[in-house]
């Protein structure tokens, strides 16, 4: 996703947006888009030519009460816009794809192996990570900083799954296809029915393989957690057992590397082309900002359980309402110069991670990740600079940077 800075009074004709369009996040301007919304039309209702309409709400307050209120918006209908004109196959089945209490059934048990002193067992796997892909790192020379990063969510998913190495690759670029199918990159070739289709049932099949090696062989590692752990009173089928291994999978690629390039991106164009890190930054701080500023998961999707309004507007039982987070955290309402990345802004309300009882189970492995990246990061290198034009993905679903050539100048105590 592209991320600009608009004037303040710059605006867009409401007829000519499309929210759906994987080009705007590419090569058109998202966050004029966004802006316009916030200030003439907070609640937007968005035609589409082939297929359902959907309400787009922008505002920060607006987002997190979809988000957060699910006896009036559900999740159980799908939760992007991808998957407005089908059935949702993980209604039910999947954590993601559920309502309280329901959900709470789930998310307790699954979310054992995310708490803080759970993920803190991938610290010493993810500095490594982050050491050998900072290591090519030479004066002048060009490195493409999103492909050296882009792997690292899903080796430690990887990891924690008890998964080979060498399964990475394919996984991420299965995962990419299932959340940015438009995107040419990751479009299959040669294959009957829609890209987003084909990965979701590569990847089912993959982790029904790994279901039917652990039961041979059970281990510590998450599969094994999820295959005998009790959700409502009982062991998952293995329709759950595989959706939710698929949704974990789906959550590994949407954090850590988008982060990291969006803010090298706005750390050069803040500093004339030559990108410095903040002396002495507050860790936490950085985190949060980063991820308000990126945004990884650009939008959610619920759908109203009955009649209701928002900021006024009627919606009516059955629409779909998406939530655009990448908009919400640059709420000008809620966020003070909401378009300069501050470090040292606290407190820092974004929902990069979500809202309400979905908020996202692996926030704190992707914080995790984030500290040390950029502390590897601040430590090894002095200056940057970009040395081509980013790519962007091609997605209206999560944001990402594909490509991003950099040339640095290395510190002279750093460890790269």
């Amino acid at each position: 996703m592209r991320i600009t800075a608009p004037r303040p009074d710059a605006r867009i004709a409401l007829d000519q947006i499309n929210l759906a369009d994987t080009d705007l996040y590419t090569t058109g301007d998202p966050h004029l888009v966004w802006q316009t919304l916030r200030a003439e039309c907070p609640v937007f209702w968005q035609k589409r030519a082939n297929g359902q309409g959907f309400w787009a709400v922008t505002r920060h307050a607006d987002a997190r009460r979809v988000l957060a209120e699910h006896k009036t918006f559900s999740s159980q209908s799908g939760t992007a816009i991808a998957m407005l004109d089908s059935r949702d196959p993980a209604a039910g089945l999947m954590m993601q794809a559920t309502d309280p209490p329901r959900h709470r059934q789930f998310r307790g048990p699954l979310g054992k192996p995310f708490t803080p002193r759970a993920v803190a067992e991938q610290a010493e796997y993810i500095r490594t990570f982050v050491r050998n892909a900072i290591e090519p790192v030479r004066d002048g020379a060009v490195v493409d900083v999103a492909m050296s990063f882009a792997p690292l969510p899903m080796a430690v998913g990887a990891r924690m799954m008890g998964l080979p190495a060498a399964d990475v690759d394919p996984l991420m670029r299965l995962a990419y296809a299932s959340l940015a199918p438009d995107d040419p990159r990751y479009q299959t070739r040669g294959v009957a029915g829609p890209t987003a289709s084909y990965a979701h049932y590569e990847i089912v099949g993959y982790f029904a393989g790994v279901v039917a090696e652990r039961r041979k062989n059970p281990g510590a590692d998450l599969v094994s957690h999820l295959m005998v752990v009790e959700v409502g009173g009982r062991r998952m089928t293995d329709h759950e057992l595989l959706a939710n291994c698929l949704s974990l999978l789906l959550g590994a690629v949407v954090t850590t590397s988008h982060v990291i390039s969006a803010t090298i991106i706005a750390l050069t164009e803040m500093h004339g082309g030559e990108g410095h890190w903040p002396q002495a930054p507050l860790m936490p701080a950085v985190i949060e900002e980063a991820l308000r500023w990126s945004s990884p998961v650009t939008h959610f999707m619920r759908r109203a359980r009955h009649d209701t309004e928002i900021c006024g507007q009627k919606i009516s039982e059955g629409d779909a309402v998406t939530a655009w987070i990448a908009s919400a955290n640059r709420d000008e309402g809620a966020f003070t110069r909401p378009y300069e990345l501050d470090f040292g802004r606290v407190p820092n309300r974004h929902i990069a991670f979500g809202a309400g009882p979905h908020i996202c189970l692996g926030r704190n492995l992707g914080r995790l990740m984030l500290l040390h990246s950029f502390e590897q990061l601040i430590t090894s290198i002095e200056s940057f600079e970009l040395a081509d034009v980013p790519v962007h993905l091609a997605s209206n679903e999560i944001a990402g940077v594909v490509s991003l050539p950099m040339r640095a100048k290395l510190a002279t105590h750093g460890s790269a």
